[in-house]
């Protein structure tokens, strides 16, 4: 009975151990899913998202439909980050647009 209760007591903190361990690897990438494609993209610069709204607006005819267009891009890729980049894009060249 001691040899079976050992073995069981074994069985159960290796497995105890082995879906720890997934659960932890799990939450690590969610948490770095959200990173990349949430935050990340958020702290990109003011100034840079001016920029390109600036030259999409300077080359093309209608600038809104070129912002959307790579937008949509980013969304059919589901690239999360390139999404919120170019939503950003989309917003200044908006905002550009009602400026003027």
């Amino acid at each position: 009975m001691m040899i079976v209760d050992l073995l069981l007591t074994a069985l159960h903190w290796l497995l105890l151990a082995f879906f720890g361990g997934q659960a932890v690897i799990f939450i690590g990438l969610v948490l770095w899913m959200v990173w990349t494609d949430a935050i990340k993209p958020r702290l990109i610069p003011m100034r840079e998202i001016d920029r390109v709204a600036e030259d999409i607006i300077a080359s093309y005819p209608n600038p809104e439909l070129e912002a959307f267009a790579r937008h949509e891009r980013a969304w059919y890729r589901s690239d999360g980050a390139e999404q919120t980049y170019w939503y950003r894009v989309r917003k200044a060249v908006r905002r550009r647009l009602e400026e003027l």
